[in-house]
């Protein structure tokens, strides 16, 4: 019976790792929408501006963009990829 026991609680141990883990990938995921969805508005705004500064600050904010999802899409291939091995 404590073996049993001992190997329910492993058990739910293990599943709410793998949840969290899932839970982690699937907001991961939800960010670089909205980043992906940002970067595209900025972008479109980069092409209707006419004053340089305004596209200065466009660009930057566009660079600033592109640089956090590849860094999101870095780590979530990293969580992604140890599920494949």
């Amino acid at each position: 019976m404590k073996t049993e026991k001992f190997l329910h609680k492993l058990q739910a141990f293990f599943d709410t790792d793998s949840h969290k883990k899932r839970q982690h990938i699937q907001e991961l995921k939800k960010v670089l929408i909205k980043l992906k969805k940002k970067e595209r508005k900025i972008a479109y705004t980069l092409l209707q501006a006419d004053d340089d500064c305004l596209i200065k600050q466009y660009q930057t904010e566009l660079e600033i963009i592109r640089i956090q999802r590849k860094k999101g899409i870095e780590v979530l291939q990293q969580h992604i990829e140890p599920k494949k091995s």
